[in-house]
């Protein structure tokens, strides 16, 4: 059953099944509430409390705006802390985020409006750099996907039209390490090229008919706040004590796990844990079900 809660502007859609200790599900882009499927299933098994999110500007929980400003991480992270503090009773979550999901998992373990026991981001990290940084990358005289999603309207102009073209691009399954991959708008979300994807057609169907009736725009969105989420963070950055797990795909080549990136995260706090999933790429919730499961289990005593 889907739940909604009316915060400020948007009404947030959620489910909220089991009993026991609470596991908060965050999806990424481009994804939804169903992602979490098959991992909800089996935390249910294990008797958790499992609270799985449809994030502000995603079908089940968009705003019908053309204001990008409603995408900044302030909003994103408060959206789950009004949530959390109406139907959690004031007992300690563990939260899991994949992509986004992670970016504003991290932004609430900072913030420190809800008592976070663990955090377990999957192929994400704590924030994006500036979008100057994204700004100097060019493949095939193509900028950088992130550098394009700066302009969400006009991005989601060009994805909307073919959305069966879009997801399958997205979901493509990732099986040798590429060393330098292209990483424009047009390579990674609407240029498939028949290789295996993580998903099969009655998935892709799914997800078409989910955003059939929706702008890629809101989702988009997400991206072109990076700088001012970061003004936005400095008010709430800080190290901090919770127990923190970040896990990647060695073949991810949205998120790679480089030096620079393992020593930046490992200074974000005092308990803080990374590991690699060998050959697997961005998508570790649907194609490595079993190894997110078991680092879960680890990392939280289950």
């Amino acid at each position: 059953m889907i739940n909604n809660i009316s915060i400020d502007n948007t009404s947030i859609s959620f489910t909220d099944e089991g009993e026991g200790e609470i596991f908060l599900l965050l999806h990424g882009f481009p994804a939804c509430l169903f992602f979490w499927n098959d991992i909800k299933q089996d935390l249910l098994e294990k008797n958790f409390r499992v609270i799985v999110v449809e994030q502000r500007g995603y079908p089940l929980s968009k705003l019908f705006t053309d204001d990008t400003d409603n995408f900044n991480i302030e909003y994103l992270a408060s959206d789950i802390e009004i949530l959390i503090n109406e139907i959690a009773n004031n007992n300690p979550i563990n939260i899991l985020g994949h992509d986004w999901g992670s970016i504003v998992g991290w932004s609430i373990v900072m913030r420190s409006n809800i008592f976070v026991k663990s955090f377990i981001s999957i192929c994400g990290g704590d924030e994006f750099p500036q979008a100057s940084v994204y700004s100097k990358l060019t493949y095939n005289n193509k900028p950088h996907y992130i550098s394009s999603f700066q302009n969400p309207h006009l991005s989601a102009s060009v994805l909307d039209k073919d959305l069966d073209l879009f997801f399958r691009s997205s979901y493509r399954e990732t099986n040798n390490k590429i060393q330098n991959p292209e990483l424009s708008m047009k390579t990674m979300f609407s240029g498939h090229n028949k290789s295996d994807l993580v998903l099969n057609s009655q998935n892709i169907n799914e997800l078409i008919n989910h955003f059939s009736d929706s702008s890629l725009f809101e989702p988009i969105s997400w991206y072109s706040n990076i700088d001012k989420n970061i003004t936005l963070s400095d008010a709430w950055r800080k190290k901090v004590d919770t127990p923190s797990y970040f896990i990647y795909g060695e073949y991810d080549y949205a998120i790679q796990l480089t030096p620079k990136l393992n020593e930046r995260i490992l200074k974000l706090g005092t308990d803080i844990n990374i590991s690699i999933v060998p050959k697997a790429g961005h998508w570790l919730p649907i194609t490595h079900k079993e190894s997110v499961l078991e680092a879960i289990y680890s990392f939280v005593g289950k």
